[in-house]
This record gives C-alpha cells, sequence and structure tokens, in this order.
C-alpha cells in the first residue's frame, strides 16, 4: 500500500471535510468487517444485516460530508458502465418476485458505486494513503479474526459453523478477503517508501496467506493466484518503471512463510481428512464431484432461468425464489424440507448477474472491469509508484472476476466497500489524467436516494433482529416481525408454529414473500 500522495499529485490540499470522508469511507469497512450480532434467527443474517447497516451509515455520512465530488468526478465510461447496471437493478423492481430483496440489492450496488466515486474524489484531494491504510487493516483484522479462531481464540462474533469464518460468518468469506488484499499488500511490499507501511504490508501478506491456506476455499486459491500472477505480468511489462528487485525478492519469500506457519501451526480445526490441504489442492478444477458438481449443476439450472427472463431477469436478490422452478427434486442445492431451502445467492457473481439482471448484465460488468484495467495497464510504464498501484489494481480486479465465477463475492456488504474503495483510491494514483468532468447532478441525486433508503431498510432489518435475539422467544420475534414485517425468517417463525388464531396472518406474509418456497406453503395448508 502506498503511504504518500505520489509527486504527480495535483489539485488543492485535503481540507478537513475531506480528510474526515476519507476516515469515514476507510473506518466503516473496518466496522463493517467487525460488526455482527452475538445471535440471530438466521447464522448468516446475523452477520450481513449488521455489515450491510455500517457500510450503508459510512457511505452515506460521507457522502454528505463531501457534497456532490463537482469537477473531480468519475470519469465518463466507467460512470456510463455503472449507471447501467444501477438502471437495470432499479428496473429489476418491476418483475421481482419480492421487491424488498431486489430493494437490498441495489442498495448494495448503489452504495458500491458511490463508495468507488468517493474514494476517488476523496483520493484526488490527496487522501490515497489515507483510504488504502484504512482497507490494509480491514483487511488485516477481518483475516486475522479468522486465524485467532482457527487457533482456539472464541467470540460471540466468530461463526459456529463454516470455521474458520472470523467476523465473516464463513471461511469462503474470509478467504475471498484474503484474495482481494493480496495484491495491496503487494504493492505497500514494493512500493512503500516508510519502514512502518513495507513493515504492516508484510504483515498483512504473510496474515493472508496463512488465511488463504487455512480456510481451504478453492475459489479463494484460484482468485490469489489470478491475483498474484496479474501483478507480476504488470510489473513485467512496466520496463523501467518496475519496482526495484530487492524489492521484487521479498514477495515469493513473503509467501513462502505464510505457507510454511499454516501448516506448522496447531490449529483447532477439525477437518476430515488426514492431508487437507493437499487434497484441498488435488481437487482444484474438480468438476465431476462434491461441490465443485453441485456448482456445476446449480450453474447450469440458473441459465436456463436466464433464458427464460433474458431483459431484466427475475430480479436482483430473486434467484433463491424462482431457482426451484428450474431445479430438479436432486438438486444438491435445493433443499425442500428446510425452512430456508436454498443459499440467498447462486455460488457465482456471474450467473447471479446473468440470472437475475438480464443478461446484459454481466457484459456491463465486465466491460466495466474492461475499462478501469485498460486505464491501469496504458499507465503501468509512468514511473514505479504509479506501476505499482496500477499493478494492485489490475491484480484487484482480477481476483473480483475469478473469485465471483465460482462464489457469491460482490453480492456481499464486504468485499463491495473494500473493493469500492480500495479501486476508487489505486485508480486516482496517476493524478496526470484529464479531468474528467463536473458528477452529474441527477447521477448524484439518484445515487442518494437509493442509499437513504437502503440506510433506512437495513437499520430497519438489524433492529429487528436485535430484538428478536435467537429466535426462540415468540413475544420477541413478534415485537421484531412490527419492525420489520418483510421479513422472511421472522414471519415463518411465526407462521409455521403456534396457534393457527395468531399464525394464520404471519404464514400468509411468509407465503406472499416466498410464495415458491415449500415451508411457507406447509405454513398456509396448515391453518386453513
Amino acid at each position: 500500500m502506498t503511504d504518500t500522495t505520489p509527486p504527480s499529485a495535483s489539485g488543492p490540499p485535503p481540507t478537513a471535510r475531506t480528510s474526515a470522508a476519507a476516515h469515514l469511507l476507510g473506518g466503516g469497512v473496518l466496522l463493517a468487517v467487525l460488526a455482527a450480532l452475538p445471535v440471530a434467527p438466521t447464522d448468516l443474517d446475523r452477520h450481513q444485516f449488521p455489515k450491510e447497516t455500517v457500510l450503508h451509515l459510512s457511505v452515506f455520512l460521507a457522502a454528505l460530508m463531501v457534497g456532490r465530488p463537482g469537477a473531480r468526478g468519475l470519469p465518463r465510461w466507467p460512470a456510463m458502465w455503472l449507471a447501467l447496471l444501477l438502471g437495470g437493478t432499479l428496473l429489476g423492481l418491476l418483475v421481482a418476485t419480492n421487491p424488498w430483496l431486489t430493494l437490498r440489492a441495489a442498495g448494495l450496488t448503489a452504495t458500491g458505486v458511490l463508495a468507488f466515486s468517493l474514494a476517488q474524489s476523496v483520493a484526488r484531494a490527496g487522501r490515497v494513503g489515507t483510504l488504502l491504510g484504512w482497507t490494509g487493516l480491514a483487511a488485516l483484522v477481518g483475516v486475522g479474526s479468522a486465524l485467532a479462531q482457527a487457533w482456539g481464540v472464541e467470540h460471540a462474533s466468530f461463526a459456529e459453523l463454516r470455521a474458520p469464518g472470523g467476523t465473516l460468518g464463513n471461511r469462503n468469506f474470509i478467504a475471498h478477503l484474503a484474495a482481494l488484499a493480496l495484491p495491496l499488500a503487494m504493492a505497500g511490499v514494493l512500493a512503500g517508501r516508510r519502514r512502518l507501511v513495507v513493515g504492516a504490508s508484510s504483515t498483512l501478506m504473510v496474515v493472508v496467506i496463512i488465511g488463504l491456506v487455512l480456510t481451504r476455499s478453492r475459489a479463494g486459491w484460484l482468485a490469489a493466484g489470478a491475483a498474484a500472477a496479474t501483478v507480476a505480468l504488470v510489473l513485467l511489462l512496466a520496463g523501467g518503471a518496475a519496482p526495484p528487485r530487492h524489492r521484487v525478492v521479498r514477495l515469493p519469500l513473503l509467501a513462502l512463510a505464510g505457507i510454511v506457519l499454516a501448516i506448522a501451526l496447531p490449529n483447532t480445526l477439525e477437518w476430515r481428512s488426514d492431508s487437507p490441504y493437499r487434497d484441498t489442492l488435488g481437487n482444484l478444477t474438480n468438476y465431476r464431484e462434491g461441490s465443485g458438481r453441485g456448482r456445476l449443476l446449480q450453474y447450469q439450472n440458473s441459465l436456463e432461468l436466464a433464458l427464460a427472463h433474458p431483459v431484466l431477469g427475475v430480479g436482483a436478490g430473486n434467484w433463491p425464489l424462482r431457482y426451484g422452478e428450474v431445479a430438479p427434486r436432486s438438486d444438491p442445492s435445493w433443499a425442500r424440507n428446510d425452512v430456508i431451502p436454498l443459499n440467498p445467492w447462486p455460488s457465482s457473481d456471474w450467473i447471479a448477474l446473468i440470472s437475475e439482471r438480464g443478461v446484459l448484465a454481466p457484459v456491463i460488468a465486465a466491460l466495466f472491469g474492461m475499462t478501469l484495467a485498460w486505464r491501469g495497464f496504458r499507465r503501468r510504464r509512468d514511473d514505479p509508484l504509479t506501476a505499482v498501484a496500477m499493478a494492485a489494481l489490475l491484480g484487484t480486479l482480477a481476483a473480483v472476476a475469478v473469485a465471483g465465477l465460482f462464489d457469491a463475492v460482490m453480492l456481499l456488504a464486504v468485499p463491495v466497500g473494500w473493493t469500492a474503495v480500495t479501486a476508487g483510491a489505486l485508480l486516482a494514483v496517476p493524478l496526470r489524467d484529464p479531468d474528467p468532468g463536473p458528477f452529474p447532478r441527477a447521477w448524484w441525486r439518484l445515487l442518494l436516494l437509493v442509499v437513504t433508503v437502503a440506510v433506512v431498510r437495513s437499520v430497519q432489518q438489524t433492529g429487528a433482529y436485535l430484538v428478536a435475539g435467537d429466535g426462540e422467544s415468540r413475544a420477541a420475534v413478534a415485537r421484531a416481525v412490527r419492525i420489520d414485517p418483510f421479513n422472511y425468517a421472522l414471519q415463518i417463525e411465526l407462521g409455521a408454529r403456534g396457534p393457527c388464531r395468531t399464525a394464520r396472518a404471519h404464514a400468509e406474509a411468509a407465503l406472499a414473500l416466498a410464495p415458491t418456497w415449500p415451508a411457507a406453503q406447509r405454513a398456509v395448508r396448515r391453518c386453513r
């Protein structure tokens, strides 16, 4: 990570407002990493709801602090692709079975777009190092929490299932964050100007390597490999702008240290195999059995859903409600007897885009990434600092693209916020870009409107879960439903059991929220 604004910086010095906005954006990512409820009716939502609330609030407050970015807005082409993606997502409200799920997904997309725009504006005002310092710390704390859990530390915020998930709640989510953070750690080792930055970056690199090994996430391993290879290739093509050789040779040594520590240090993880890491490496591309086979079946079925709804998809966030239309009874993703029969997202960002937002959505997302990649790649020879920053940017984009092939990544609050702030800051490093022009007033107002709605809705969701507790008290759940009547998990908890005199209305509300889910159908039939 870079520790100072590059020498080519131009423009006014940072003001108190831009400095505060930088700390709100970066600190918000760190708080999102840490945020979790001690108990909740569902383990996944006890982590995701508070993380979304923290991210929405921090970005919203940063936007109020900065105001409309004015002459330091988002470059034209990236802004156009993001506008198309957000616009198509909002149009999905017209076709969604459950518009509240679409609103949640659209809110996260809008917050990510706004965070990316604000990060670039704040970075151009001289706060690159502040933003990257915060996101580096967030990755260190997040992955470090998983390491602490693996080594026997217990905490209410840690996930009991899918360990070591740390404060993110799932070992795969930890691996995604580690893969995303790897290029930033490499950049800090290569270009840090102070010993503190180089030392912190070296520590971060060792920690993310340990985290990648311990999580045994194939998506994380593949994404990290793609990220590291991309950084190496960009720097190889940088010519005279490449960093000094003595910095470069540190990278494989740090990676090796992380691997050795991960394997040598005893942990409390109860893997079923006697050689778990070797088995994961051997099955890295196995799609004929196990989870690889399950993903492949899910992708095939989801593509059928996309072909049936090619224009707007089934509505952002609505994939789990419509997947039953194409899933055979033998599909391992579809557990008919469970109250919530499948995960809230498909096991791929790209499959989620095409099935929920239409066939053009992944094309638009790819064009956005390619636009950023090209802007970074053509500046790889400017100077050593810029070359490293652009290598880190392209490495981050590679990690996002590859991890998103095999897991839900950019559908979650932490990776959305982390990537938006980091990429926005890195993109601003070559400050010799032509002025991108004023930030369109209508675009700014739309973003603020959607993010404002997301803040209100997210506070409502998290507040309801705080009141519901672990979901065992029917009275507490009833109070929670009054706060958030659009939460399926709360409604089905009241509608599936208890006297029909009080359960009937909740069962019908659950069915309205998830009309295709067997548990909601059974709850309504019970009280007829």
